[in-house]
């Protein structure tokens, strides 16, 4: 519900910076409060013991896993009708053109072995079946327990696919040996991980149905999209009269040019339950200033580690929209952990290998609390052969061996290009 906004006094006892960092630490810590937090099991295998985020481990005593054949579907798969836009928005080109998720394609990996296991990997958005072609090459009869794990490609000759092909090799890893995905990413720290529902840019009466079936379908948080010209105040405070127990996101994808222009926005935004992020040039300095100025936990989505050390020293921002690789986001977790903040994991609106990885991912960190970009539910399928569920904003984490879920054959049949 909207409260009156307080004038700050910029100083370290500040009611509304004091209030802002008990948000931070309430988002680091009530997930992990009702999950569990799980440390690595000792009495594992001790392969996996030794098998620390980072570790060479070629070094390690496991039995060769050599990749006989690859195999890579390109597909398509839209997004369910209406999932993303309002039609108002639908209708501007410009508009539709940068919301494109029903063209570009994805890339669905299989790695074989001699002993019959299959590891399953997706790469991101975009053609790139040179790179794709070249790493399969690279990879055709070779031991991926000799791949340079300390690498964020991991050795791969392309960068490009690369993080697809990290989901399938960890996925052969952990059928190997017998454990999920995140054991090998350090261990299970959370049992079910906090998502999100997402859309896109909104007019006021979609979004308030949005709203509404967000909180039908259990969901605590809500994200959405605004750019400098939506009337995002109008917006939110509909939202916060049809579903005042639903909290927000808002993502202005840096749309506002300078900290003066968005400023104004900023506070008349304070008061409603809400964080936003990005919603200038990712210049640590404005982020750093208009943390300063307004009340509103603020999330930066850093480009790399250097980023996140100068957010962090800075004290630039209240959260991490994090990507990375799956090693990667771990590590860099960690650093946020270490600095009292809550991260998310982001999406680049995914199928269901590439998200559930992101599950294992989040499951491996303590500081991964706030809702994720976990929404693969949005497409008309996320070609899995059991579809994952989302109880109540949350997802449980697989347990199975790698990445715990199987294709659906027939659907990456039916989704697939040429």
């Amino acid at each position: 519900m909207r409260t009156e906004a307080k004038k700050m006094n910029v100083t370290d006892n500040s009611p509304d910076l004091v209030s802002r960092r008990k948000f931070a630490r309430r988002a680091l810590t009530s997930a992990a409060g009702s999950m569990g937090l799980l440390g690595l099991h000792s009495n594992l295998l001790p392969e996996v013991s030794a098998m620390g985020p980072g570790a060479p481990i070629a070094s390690t005593p496991v039995k060769s896993i050599t990749v006989e054949r690859v195999e890579a579907f390109k597909v398509v798969v839209p997004m369910k009708r209406g999932a993303v836009l309002s039609e108002n928005y639908e209708r501007v080109p410009e508009i539709r053109a940068s919301w494109d998720f029903d063209t570009i394609p994805k890339y669905i990996i299989r790695l074989h072995t001699a002993n019959g296991l299959v590891g399953l990997g997706e790469t991101a958005r975009g053609a790139a079946d040179r790179a794709l072609a070249t790493n399969s090459q690279f990879l055709t009869g070779r031991n991926i327990m000799t791949l340079d794990f300390s690498d964020p490609s991991l050795s791969l000759p392309q960068a490009a696919t690369s993080e697809g092909f990290e989901i399938a090799i960890y996925d052969l890893m952990g059928k190997t040996l017998g454990v999920p995905i995140h054991i090998l990413l350090g261990g299970r720290f959370q049992d079910k991980v906090s998502v999100t529902y997402w859309t896109g840019q909104r007019n006021e009466t979609d979004l308030v149905n949005i709203a509404r079936k967000a909180t039908e379908l259990g969901f605590k948080h809500l994200k959405f999209k605004a750019q400098k010209y939506d009337p995002v105040v109008e917006l939110v405070r509909a939202v916060d009269k049809a579903a005042p127990d639903l909290e927000l996101g808002v993502d202005f994808n840096s749309s506002y040019p300078d900290l003066a222009s968005f400023l104004p926005v900023a506070k008349r935004l304070e008061g409603f339950r809400l964080s936003y992020e990005d919603p200038l040039p990712r210049r640590i300095d404005w982020f750093r200033e208009l943390r300063q100025r307004v009340a509103i936990p603020l999330a930066l989505t850093p480009d790399s580690v250097t980023d996140v050390m100068q957010a962090i020293r800075e004290e630039a921002c209240d959260i991490f929209n994090l990507g990375f690789t799956m090693r990667d986001f771990v590590r860099v977790a960690f650093l946020a952990e270490a600095a009292g903040l809550p991260v998310w994991h982001g999406s680049g609106v995914e199928l269901g290998i590439r998200d559930i990885s992101f599950i294992h991912a989040a499951a491996a960190t303590r500081s991964c609390t706030f809702p994720s970009d976990t929404i693969c539910f949005l497409r008309q399928s996320d070609l899995l052969a059991k579809p994952f569920t989302i109880v109540n904003g949350f997802i449980e984490v697989p347990r199975g061996p790698g990445l715990g879920v199987e294709l659906d054959e027939d659907a990456v049949r039916h989704y697939q290009v040429k």
